[in-house]
């Protein structure tokens, strides 16, 4: 079996996953609802004629659901006891984890592509920027990979796919939050290294319309250290 033919096997079997259990519909469900909310709120009650809440709230729901998305990756092979049988299949570890995690991403994928519906109005009856937009889902993308990755690596870590969630939210909440413990600590590099570490200060250069190099490579960075951990855990399972 080749490289991209087992890539795709396990891809595709997690695609037929989730579809065939109530997770996807769940997540894509209340992230539809959840940023028609915030768009409605921010945009018909606030009277605010961009994007830039709605991505923030965006930003904080993707948080939350990742871990219901993500928990059940290879926590659900253990439980169902078809881990065994992943693992003795002519596949490479790398192969397992990319293929679950591509898998997931196409998730993600679908969860932006529903809430582009809310830019139908902001067109029709604003004039906003769309390059704005632009880097504001580019971001909304790279944070939401990053999240899958972490969420994912613990998934592989436990068993059991309620406390994977439980594990990956306060992380991911964790990181999301840690810029704000900047103006504590009087140490230089204590600041400056919490402001690196946090999601949430990354994420809003794209909100604000800018594609630093420095927030892309944070998030691929975040994504490829998640990835390459798992992978050697697998290994060391073997």
């Amino acid at each position: 079996m080749n490289a991209l033919t087992g890539l795709r096997a396990v891809y595709g079997k997690e695609i037929l996953t989730y579809f065939r259990s109530p997770i996807a519909y769940f997540v894509i469900a209340v992230f539809l609802l959840g940023t028609g909310f915030f768009f409605t709120y921010n945009i018909f009650l606030s009277g605010v004629g961009t994007m830039d809440q709605t991505f923030q709230n965006m930003g904080i729901l993707t948080i939350v659901l990742v871990p219901v998305l993500t928990m059940r990756l290879f926590s659900g092979e253990y439980t169902g006891r078809t881990m065994e049988l992943l693992v003795t299949l002519p596949l490479q570890n790398w192969q397992i984890v990319l293929g679950k995690y591509f898998g997931a991403v196409s998730m993600l994928l679908m969860m932006t592509a529903t809430s582009c519906i809310n830019l139908i109005p902001l067109y029709l009856y604003g004039n906003p920027q769309t390059p704005n937009i632009l880097a504001g889902y580019i971001g909304f993308l790279l944070l939401g990979m990053s999240c899958i990755a972490i969420g994912q690596l613990f998934s592989a870590l436990t068993e059991n796919q309620i406390v994977a969630a439980l594990i990956t939210i306060p992380v991911l909440l964790m990181f999301w939050f840690i810029g704000h413990l900047q103006s504590l600590q009087s140490s230089i590099l204590l600041r400056d290294l919490f402001s690196h570490m946090s999601f949430a200060l990354h994420y809003s250069d794209f909100i604000q319309g800018l594609l630093r190099s420095e927030a892309i490579v944070f998030f691929l960075g975040v994504s490829a250290i998640a990835l390459t951990l798992n992978s050697s855990y697998l290994q060391w399972r073997r």
